[in-house]
């Protein structure tokens, strides 16, 4: 695309010359210049550089153009001589490159951000054409790429009350790559889904403004709980604007001992109504974030549970447990990103064995991977290879006394689960759940 867009700037010359003289590189102080900048988005580097070195020269050495450029900020443009260039990010104050972008043919006219995104172990990066023509009145082009934790995703924009089953998305699937579209400007409703799952609402912003005639490019972030995302709006050559999710993830669980009953609400949703031990939600439910009251009752009679704060942004699971007389509850924060290293899996145990009452330690094919898990409490997850046929073993920490075998058991590569031990009397229970 630059090639042609060197020939047809030759061609324009070569016309002109004829009338007025050509003059390639416009003023003389700006000829054959080209500008790019640094938008930070990793949360797993305070602070980044942007790193340009000449493809031509053998011994030409790295020059640091933008330098301790914080996060959710973008740099300023830096101009450059149209030239083939290796552009560079790394971590400031390391010697350490953490992306290359490799034969960056740079023209007159060119205008680059290079954005970097991602967690330590997972860096990433990508580049956005801030040189793109105006749009008709009326309208505005839109790029949107998703480089946050929470998988594939849908985007939809729509009136305030239009429901998405009565609509489609404008775009569908989308990734780490920029997919873009033409849009009437204006002022909507940003929803994102998981894909292919308009009821599982991952973001949702009340108004988005598309201006008139407008450039601009959506980039979809990783929140704390690595499921619901956030947004960073960068209009061409502007300054990224923030769109943060108001919004956490809950669901229920029961452990309340020998066999009780109970009911759990938060706010005004019902989280789960007359369950009994080893009964986890299915789903999570969507609540604002925030100070939001809890309601419990057990065995048809409510008990005084104290009120939870949300973070915006996280996943979490409300354990009841405890003697039915004197149940209580838990909030228990959960981690549903991805494991880090291609084809394992996270694991963590949650006990909820009120009768029991002990701490536990969870061994997969004979050998101990977590151990002291507290009652009323989760473990922190572990990462393990996938595989089939695996056997847990449950048994409880302060005495070595088994408590459970599950064995032919599946763990999927790239998923995270939460392996939910309680008991009904004697009898125990384990409940594998795949979270994500």
């Amino acid at each position: 695309m630059k090639l042609n867009r060197q020939i047809l700037r030759a061609a324009a010359c070569g016309v002109l010359v004829l009338l007025a003289g050509c003059n390639s590189g416009g003023d003389d102080d700006e000829g054959g210049d080209a500008k790019i900048r640094l938008l930070n988005l990793s949360t797993g580097y305070a602070t980044l550089d942007l790193i340009t070195n000449l493809d031509a020269e053998e011994d030409d050495e790295d020059e640091t153009q933008s330098e301790a450029v914080p996060l959710d900020t973008a740099s300023g443009y830096v101009t450059l001589e149209a030239d083939d260039y290796t552009i560079k990010l790394k971590r400031t104050g390391s010697g350490s490159i953490l992306r290359s972008f490799a034969g960056e043919e740079l023209v007159e006219g060119d205008i680059f951000t290079y954005i970097a995104f991602g967690e330590v172990g997972a860096f990433g990066a990508l580049r956005v054409d801030d040189s793109q023509d105006e749009p008709d009145a009326g309208e505005t082009k839109l790029s949107v790429a998703n480089v946050s934790t929470a998988g594939s995703l849908d985007v939809y924009l729509t009136d305030t009350d239009t429901e998405l089953d009565d609509t489609t998305p404008v775009l569908s699937g989308v990734g780490a790559a920029l997919a873009s579209f033409s849009a009437d400007s204006g002022t909507f409703r940003l929803r994102v889904t998981a894909s292919g799952d308009n009821s599982d609402v991952r973001l949702d912003i009340a108004a988005f403004v598309l201006p008139d005639k407008g450039i601009g490019t959506l980039i979809l972030t990783s929140t704390q709980g690595g499921t619901l995302a956030n947004a960073i709006y960068l209009p061409q050559e502007g300054d990224p604007q923030k769109l943060l999710n108001d919004k956490a993830r809950i669901r229920g669980a029961v452990g309340v001992a020998n066999g009780a009953s109970a009911s759990i609400r938060v706010d005004d949703r019902s989280l789960l109504t007359s369950a009994t031990a080893g009964v986890i939600g299915s789903r999570y439910q969507l609540v604002d974030a925030g100070n939001l009251p809890v309601t419990l009752t057990v065995n048809g009679t409510p008990v005084a549970a104290s009120d939870i704060s949300l973070q915006a942004g996280a996943d979490y699971t409300l354990l009841a447990w405890g003697d039915a007389a004197a149940a209580q509850t838990s909030l228990i924060v959960d981690d549903n990103r991805l494991p880090s290293g291609s084809g394992n899996t996270k694991l963590r145990i949650l006990n909820g064995m009120s009768t029991l009452g002990a701490p536990l330690t969870l061994s997969m094919d004979f050998s101990p991977l977590i151990e002291g898990a507290l009652l009323g409490q989760a473990s922190d997850p572990i990462e393990v290879s996938s595989g089939t046929d695996r056997q847990f073993d449950i048994t409880n920490t302060s005495t070595a006394a088994l408590v459970l075998t599950r064995s032919g058991i599946t763990l999927q590569a790239n998923s995270a689960y939460t392996f939910f031990m309680t008991d009904n009397g004697t009898t125990s229970i384990g409940v594998l759940r795949r979270d994500r």
